[in-house]
């Protein structure tokens, strides 16, 4: 019975301390985390992961094991966002931005309206491109005003967002449309490979 549990829900350690809660007999709790690991190994082997796990694909998870759904939903926006100390109010007008922000300063900046909340991003090379009117305001640069991210996103719905937005950089805002913080394409997909292989090593290792 914890055998076919294994194959079922996984977890055959979990499955043989049960049996010997239930039995307190620990000759019938060795056989049982022998025939539960091999129960485990023989489905990931032939099937890749539990049926419980199958359940959530058919929910449109991509995940192998009970620590990828842990690493996915822990590691989200608000943990691996670049808080913003300096929002930049939108109705600055082109030229005082120049003034403020010169070239290599820095690459992007957040815009908030007159009630502090998100007006878009601008990217600071397109201020100083030829023609602009320097007395309009920089809020006619900005973008990103449509896709934006809550702290609570898990790092699969932030990757989903930037496919969506196809942005370098996307805030993250509070319920009330405040900044909290940016986070970066670059940095999101680093995270994701960094957390991914170390799940993997973890699993060869368990191997």
């Amino acid at each position: 019975m914890a055998a076919f549990a294994v194959a079922v829900v996984g977890g055959p350690m979990t499955m043989a301390m049960l049996v010997l809660q239930a039995t307190h007999d620990f000759p019938l709790t060795g056989a049982v985390i022998a025939a539960s690991l091999v129960s485990s190994t023989i489905v990931r082997e032939l099937f890749g992961y539990s049926f419980s796990t199958w359940r959530l694909h058919l929910r449109g998870e991509t995940i192998k094991s009970a620590r990828d759904v842990g690493w996915v939903k822990t590691l989200t926006a608000g943990r691996m966002m670049r808080k913003e100390t300096r929002p930049t109010p939108a109705a600055m007008s082109i030229a005082e931005f120049r003034r403020t922000f010169p070239l290599g300063s820095t690459s992007r900046v957040v815009l908030i309206d007159v009630q502090d909340a998100y007006a878009g991003i601008v990217v600071v090379p397109s201020a100083y491109t030829e023609g602009l009117d320097l007395t309009a305001s920089v809020a006619t640069l900005a973008s990103g005003r449509d896709v934006v991210l809550a702290p609570d996103m898990d790092i699969a719905a932030v990757m989903a967002s930037f496919d969506e937005a196809r942005t370098d950089e996307l805030a993250v805002l509070s319920d009330n449309r405040h900044v909290l913080g940016v986070v970066s394409e670059t940095y999101v997909r680093r995270r994701y490979a960094e957390e991914l292989e170390k799940a993997q090593r973890e699993l060869f290792g368990e191997r």
